[in-house]
């Protein structure tokens, strides 16, 4: 038996974990785009940092700690009242 194949007793299950953390990692890089998008905060450049593996996770932390020091920009004005 090849030395790999005895790592894991289901091979299978090696490759459903990395496919689960994955799409773990893509929904939360859409969820930091659309965030970063409405901070209007380079949202590509997050995402993709946020897609990246092995340096996602750490992306997601930073985004995170520099938005709560971030105040919210609020687009729209108030309706003047007359």
């Amino acid at each position: 038996m090849p030395p790999f194949m005895m790592m894991h007793p289901h091979p299978i299950a090696g490759l459903a974990l990395m496919i689960v953390i994955w799409l773990v990692q893509l929904i939360v890089a859409f969820l930091i785009y659309r965030d970063a998008k409405e901070q209007k905060m380079l949202a590509p450049v997050w995402a993709i940092l946020g897609i990246l593996p092995m340096f996602g996770y750490f992306a997601d932390l930073l985004y995170l700690i520099i938005r709560e020091f971030k105040p919210l920009r609020v687009t729209e004005q108030p309706p003047v009242s007359s």
